[in-house]
């Protein structure tokens, strides 16, 4: 009977062991992610000035009067599946550290970049915030008429194709005046 109370003793102290280890490696992971998903770790970097100092001037980047601001995680990361989520973020943990590194920040061509927005927020962080705005809208036809279509689902169109600016007031301009210049036509900053 010792044996086996012995051996049961081994078994319940390795889970333990396994269901700890589990716990500090989801705690590590989700600090992380958070850590590196925030305003000031996201900007700190000369190259992304502009889009900071725009950041700091829009209503989601706290420039209301609650003081409330949207982290970079919340609308540049996919927030419908959690893998997805990971390798996005991982890709950009890869992808923009290297970019500044091997480029000059005004070889960036952020203007262009802008036109292609749907490639870098995600409705599901939008809609993360903005859960009730289907429900909240349909008493007022003029909020409603607008949305009706996309949430059909009848439309290909994100929030940021209609909301261009949203969460980086003036970005063209701030763009401008740090000295990335404009270099096709049509871009309004």
């Amino acid at each position: 009977m010792s044996f086996l109370s012995s051996k049961v003793t081994k078994i319940g102290a390795l889970l333990a062991i396994v269901g700890l280890g589990a716990i500090a490696s989801w705690a590590a992971f989700d600090t992380a992610f958070h850590v590196t998903g925030d305003y000031e770790f996201c900007t700190g970097c000369h190259a992304y000035e502009p889009i900071a100092r725009a950041y700091r001037e829009d209503v989601h980047g706290g420039n209301n009067p609650a003081g409330v601001r949207a982290a970079c995680n919340d609308c540049h990361l996919p927030h419908g599946n959690s893998l997805h989520y990971f390798v996005v973020k991982a890709r950009h943990g890869i992808v923009d550290p290297t970019m500044a590194l091997i480029k000059e920040p005004h070889e960036i061509d952020w203007h262009a970049l802008r036109e292609h927005r749907e490639r870098f927020v995600y409705d599901s962080g939008c809609l993360g915030c903005h859960k009730y705005l289907e429900e909240t809208t349909q008493a007022n036809s003029k909020a409603f008429r607008p949305h009706r279509s996309y949430f059909a689902g009848e439309t290909e169109k994100q929030c940021v194709s209609c909301h261009q600016h949203v969460g980086h007031n003036r970005l063209g301009y701030h763009l401008e005046n740090l000295g990335w210049k404009q270099t096709q036509q049509g871009d309004t900053p």
